[in-house]
């Protein structure tokens, strides 16, 4: 399984990424809840709103949507502690992102590898690079 991150999934509504090619044919992929809360969010706030809801609306219903579950909080809750006692921190909506990542023993795919890559235990790609 393959996790495309909000980065990703904006690069497909504005036509710079073709998902061709990029999974194998078999392979699921997936957003999280927290990923279609941030695009959701951008959709309002354009100024083409009603549009971009519609188009996220299609996106959304070729991918498996991943909640934030118990064992995905309590994944976040160890990773965010671990951060803090190596004096680090990230931002709670992509620790959680991560968290569900790594419960799912799944590939988050995005372009913020830096950021991403002070987790332990999540595996990464990018297919913008």
């Amino acid at each position: 399984m393959k996790i495309l991150d909000s980065d990703h999934c904006i690069s497909i509504l504005r036509g710079k990424l073709d998902l061709i090619g990029k999974a194998e044919s078999d392979e699921e992929l997936a957003v999280t809840a927290i990923s279609v809360g941030e695009l959701t969010h951008g959709a309002h706030r354009s100024s083409r709103p009603e549009e971009n809801l519609t188009r996220l609306d299609v996106l959304l219903a070729m991918f498996t949507v991943l909640s934030f579950d118990e064992n995905s909080a309590r994944r976040f809750g160890l990773l965010k502690a671990g951060l803090e006692r190596a004096g680090d921190s990230l931002d709670d909506m992509d620790l959680q992102i991560a968290s569900i990542a790594i419960e799912y023993n799944a590939i988050l795919v995005t372009h913020n590898q830096r950021h991403f890559g002070r987790i332990d235990g999540v595996m990464l790609e990018d297919w913008l690079a």
